[in-house]
């Protein structure tokens, strides 16, 4: 069991809003809720607040060093039967206490510690209360163009994240105007793992809209920044987005696929010409992976015949994980597999040539070759089946 997992729900959750927003901005203290040592004296204020009737009742008579202490005590709060309710009362709590800093302290590390402190109590918080979410850009906006350089970066990487919802409805200069957006956040603050997730993030939301080739641009202009970085996940994120690119461009344009099956036999993609084949990425772990087997399994049963295939690439991280799932699911169709050492997983061959950090990934391919879709499962794959082998055609 990890560290990770030893911890209270609100501490894990507080971990990953903090690295979220800033990797390194945060102290110890702030980012894992560790009790700092309390001042001669301070204890029993703390203590006496704690113990009044509302436990998120914030100390209003409390020092600052109280109020990191209380802060740092309250995060500790079980999430209970209702975690939203715990939530809503937590997290307001919380960011009443950083207020209450930033206009107390004459510190210039408090008051920075604070509003850094706000972004992450609401970066929980808009997952359970829809209020929290106008509060959050607001709070985004006015600190956007702030003097602080960490606390600029990760407001304007908010303002970001919130414009990438909007992508799906954008229209051509609408998208071109996301990737500038993000592109001259990039140049501004530099190229690490806080300013890439704000970039990714608007990437991977136009990689699934209509502008195919303004998304595909925007993967492997990243892919390109990063490739000089001296971290080795940057690295690796680098050789994904420039993957991403290829796949997301694929549509229209052949697939190429190689490698080695589960029987430790070359794969040969040529064998498949005159087929229409499913090319699915999925790994046994993967929940919504294992949901789709039986509508594979069923339309293999109706269209086999007709000249349907499917070509597993599998992601698990070791062959025994896999030959069970197999075994269990009765899965019949050709799996390519990793046997390169330190190259499985997310990191097997063929998902990092085309870039692929989410599964499932289906992607449908014709007869010729071509691929048709990306996102072919479920009802979509029933009715581009339907549409492609299902109506016999007439000469």
């Amino acid at each position: 069991m990890s560290q990770h997992s030893k911890q209270p729900t609100w501490h894990r959750m507080f971990s990953v809003a903090s690295l979220t927003c800033s990797l390194t901005l945060m102290p110890s203290q702030i980012l894992f809720g560790e009790k700092p040592e309390p001042k001669e004296g301070k204890q029993a204020s703390v203590e006496a607040e704690k113990s009044a009737e509302d436990p998120f009742a914030v100390p209003s008579d409390a020092t600052t060093a109280e109020l990191w202490e209380w802060i740092g005590e309250i995060r500790k709060t079980p999430p209970g039967k209702s975690m939203a309710e715990t939530a809503n009362k937590l997290f307001p709590a919380i960011i009443k206490a950083c207020d209450q800093i930033i206009e107390k302290s004459s510190s210039a590390d408090d008051r920075e510690k604070a509003v850094l402190e706000k972004f992450s109590a609401y970066g929980i918080l808009v997952r359970f209360s829809p209020k929290a979410k106008a509060e959050l850009e607001k709070l985004a906006e006015a600190y956007s163009s702030d003097e602080r350089p960490a606390i600029a970066r990760l407001a304007s990487g908010q303002i970001l994240s919130a414009k990438a919802q909007s992508a799906k409805e954008a229209t051509a200069e609408e998208a071109q105007k996301l990737v500038d957006d993000a592109m001259a956040y990039l140049e501004k603050f530099g190229a690490d793992k806080s300013t890439f997730g704000a970039v990714a993030n608007i990437a991977r939301s136009l990689g699934n809209t209509q502008h195919t080739e303004v998304a595909a641009a925007m993967h492997e202009e990243i892919g390109k920044r990063l490739a000089s970085s001296e971290d080795e996940t940057l690295q690796r994120q680098s050789r994904k987005m420039i993957g991403a690119a290829r796949r997301i461009r694929l549509l229209g344009n052949e697939i190429e696929l190689s490698g080695v099956t589960a029987d430790g036999s070359p794969f040969d993609w040529a064998a498949y010409r005159g087929k229409v084949v499913l090319v699915d990425f999925w790994a046994s772990w993967c929940g919504p992976c294992i949901g789709e087997i039986p509508n594979m399994k069923m339309n293999l049963e109706l269209y086999r015949d007709k000249g349907f295939e499917i070509v597993g690439i599998n992601m698990d991280s070791s062959l025994d994980r896999f030959e069970k799932c197999v075994e269990d699911k009765q899965i019949d169709w050709v799996n390519i597999v990793s046997e390169e050492e330190g190259r499985k997983g997310w990191d097997a061959p063929i998902a990092d040539y085309y870039g692929v950090n989410a599964i499932p990934c289906a992607i449908l391919v014709d007869q010729k070759g071509k691929v048709v879709s990306l996102h072919a499962r479920s009802k979509e794959l029933d009715r581009l089946l339907e549409e492609m082998l299902g109506t016999e055609v007439s000469q």
